[in-house]
């Protein structure tokens, strides 16, 4: 049976059974006697074996099944759970996770699995002589999920079929197949056991029925009524090569019996056959499953967000015809446009919405092998994963939060003598918190470590060449913590495995930038930092605040915009050669947009119009010609032929066909905190 139009499929449910792998890992490391976890670790690791042997992966087959033989071992209570069998299969769980990358992107295998396999074997083989003490029974069928046992009904037509096919070579078995408990697509399974067992012969009924089976109207179980050549011992081998199956009973069904004996929930009537003329058992009608769920390539999403995008340009476009129009029915006409179209674009964007619990997944694992590298207890305390974002977004955001928790474990965090010399507890604590905050995903890593030195910061800076005494001594508390996010500056003085060269915050920055995001930090000295990591929800379509500078139409995105105001040219103040205004008791620089996007310089009679803008900690003033209001935008790449335009993150198209720039604030601004240094 071919099942390499599975693999999607495959591959998805291997991570998500391999990420259930590293959690029960984990959880069991603190709790060695939980029976529950090994269980489900073992059925992990069961599924993960029928899975790729059924795809053929035998490598990966073959390590799930050492795998499987150790956990076995371990729930019936005949080896114990020392550090080196946890530790041994947690290699194991990243050898897993090394040869699905492997076969999912080039089907072949050249991880060597022998050293890792031969550990597993050891293991088992160091404690087999010295069991624990306990039950080793082999678990009851009940343990299995066997239910009890009733009657497949059979009516007088059901008997002269089963009475045929006898006549005819073919043997019928009653065959009951029991799924994992809490399995997710019960109507899947059982439409690939229907494949299978179509593969051996004909299956004539089934109980609960194929519509039944189709809805998931069923428990755990179900039986078929099969005519086959093949023997019980292959039947059962092949289904259970099935994922999620964990056991399967065959029966011996007589014609002339009241009822055969197999494991099902209820007497329904189920499909019936025929014999066809050339002896081979036929069924009337197929099985058919029902998905809830349909797998769609993220590429087809993409084609449809840009589809969406370039209606909600026609749709700005059409608003602007009609204002020019007379008639209540164009107006409605437009209006219901306007709205459906709304509608849509927002259903589009929810279909790219995952929630960050797949990136925040990956950190238990991540932080419990820093800590042991690092020497440090730390404890991960994870808030609001079910948040969702944008998936693009999501590709791009675990690198930076993987440099921020590494940063947390071995700069952050003190080590567990400091700890309790400062009354803290020995165990350090990082929080990874997810949460909405208007059109904005906000992301934070805190940590309750010896936090930011201000001082050491620039007197690092100064050492490095950053910048200068002067400056250094100018500069505020937050400032200088910013300045970590300078590329190659490190406060630590020796470089480890973990950290230390320096690149890690600057290119936390780098990507928050390319994501139209920010980053900013807040840390106390003692009691911790906390770095805040601010999203769009998506990337497609933005609220904006347009405006003229000059002769152009710029749109500045609305997350950036804190206010608008008009400032008389007496508030105007200059220090240091640089004009700046004071704003409710704050001091903010003032930028002539016009003259950094390099057109000409403003000119204005009476009052200026200034937007202000902030992008993490960093504030200033746009003076600009005019403002013009606020629209949705689509935002359009500039082509590669112009290059990096300064200050500008892209372009799109309004109502009446203009093309308006997108300003990039955080480029701006950090070319502004640049040139002040």
């Amino acid at each position: 049976m071919d099942f390499s139009e599975y693999k999607d499929v495959f591959a998805a449910e291997a991570r998500e059974y391999i990420q259930s792998l590293n959690e029960n890992l984990l959880e069991f490391e603190q709790t060695p006697h939980d029976e529950q976890l090994i269980t489900e670790m073992f059925r992990a690791a069961h599924s993960l074996k029928g899975m790729a042997g059924t795809m053929g992966y035998t490598e990966l087959a073959d390590l799930t099944h050492h795998m499987e033989n150790l956990l076995d071992a371990l729930r019936h209570n005949q080896i114990a759970a020392t550090g080196e069998l946890i530790n041994t299969l947690f290699g194991s769980v990243d050898l897993l996770e090394a040869i699905l990358t492997e076969v999912i992107s080039t089907d072949q295998v050249n991880t060597d699995t022998s050293q890792i396999k031969e550990q597993l074997a050891q293991v088992l083989r160091n404690q087999s002589s010295d069991k624990v003490p306990g039950d080793q029974a082999t678990p009851s069928p009940d343990s299995m999920g066997q239910g009890a046992v009733s009657n497949l009904p059979l009516n007088e037509y059901d008997r002269e079929l089963i009475k045929e096919a006898i006549i005819k070579g073919f043997t019928p078995f009653a065959v009951t197949v029991v799924l994992r408990e809490n399995v997710l697509m019960k109507s899947v399974r059982a439409y690939t056991v229907f494949q299978v067992l179509e593969k051996l012969g004909t299956v004539v009924k089934s109980v609960p029925s194929a519509e039944e089976l189709d809805e998931e109207h069923f428990e755990d179980r179900f039986t078929v009524l099969l005519f086959t050549q093949q023997s019980a011992a292959h039947i059962q081998e092949e289904v259970l090569s099935v994922p999620e199956i964990i056991e399967v009973v065959t029966s011996d069904v007589e014609p002339d019996e009241a009822g055969a004996r197999a494991v099902v929930n209820d007497e329904k009537k189920g499909m019936l056959g025929a014999i066809a003329s050339t002896g081979r058992p036929r069924v009337e009608g197929q099985y058919r499953t029902l998905e809830k769920f349909v797998r769609v390539e993220t590429e087809r999403l993409d084609e449809l967000n840009n589809l969406v995008g370039e209606l909600v340009i026609s749709r700005t476009q059409v608003t602007e015809i009609a204002k020019h129009l007379d008639g209540t029915h164009a107006r409605s006409a437009v209006a219901q446009l306007d709205r459906v179209t709304t509608e849509l674009q927002y259903a589009a964007m929810k279909l790219r919405m995952v929630p960050v619990k797949q990136v925040f997944d990956r950190f238990p694992r991540m932080v419990r092998d820093l800590s042991k590298t690092a020497g440090k207890e730390v404890h991960l305390q994870v808030v609001g994963e079910e948040t969702e974002l944008d998936r693009s977004l999501m590709n791009q955001i675990g690198d930076p939060l993987v440099h921020l928790i590494r940063n947390a474990v071995d700069h952050g965090l003190e080590a567990e003598d400091v700890r309790r010399q400062a009354g803290k507890p020995a165990a350090g604590c990082i929080r990874l918190e997810a949460r909405h905050e208007g059109s904005h995903v906000v992301i934070e890593v805190a940590d309750d470590g010896r936090g930011i030195d201000p001082v050491r910061v620039k007197e690092k800076a100064v050492n490095i060449g950053l910048i200068t005494r002067e400056q250094a001594t100018k500069m505020t508390a937050k400032e200088a913590q910013t300045l970590i996010f300078e590329a190659g500056f490190s406060t630590t003085e020796e470089v480890t495995d973990v950290s230390g060269r320096g690149v890690g915050m600057d290119a936390v920055r780098a990507a928050l930038e390319g994501m139209n995001g920010s980053v900013d930090v807040q840390s106390a000295l003692g009691q911790g930092t906390t770095v805040a990591l601010r999203l769009p929800l998506t990337l497609a379509i933005i609220k904006a605040l347009l405006i003229r500078a000059d002769s152009e139409i710029c749109a500045i995105p609305i997350q950036s915009v804190r206010e608008n105001l008009r400032v008389a040219p007496t508030a105007i103040k200059t220090i240091h050669g640089e004009r700046v205004i004071t704003l409710r008791n704050e001091v903010l620089p003032l930028l002539d947009l016009p003259q950094l996007l390099g057109f000409e310089a403003s000119e204005h009679q009476g009052d200026l119009p200034i937007i202000v803008v902030e992008a993490g900690s960093a504030k200033a003033g746009l003076v600009i010609d005019e403002l013009l209001g606020q629209q949705e935008v689509v935002i359009k790449s500039l082509s590669s032929i112009l290059g990096d335009i300064r200050g500008v993150a892209g372009a799109t198209v309004l109502g009446d066909g203009t093309v308006a720039l997108i300003l990039d604030v955080s480029a701006v601004l950090n070319e502004l905190s640049a040139d002040h240094r």
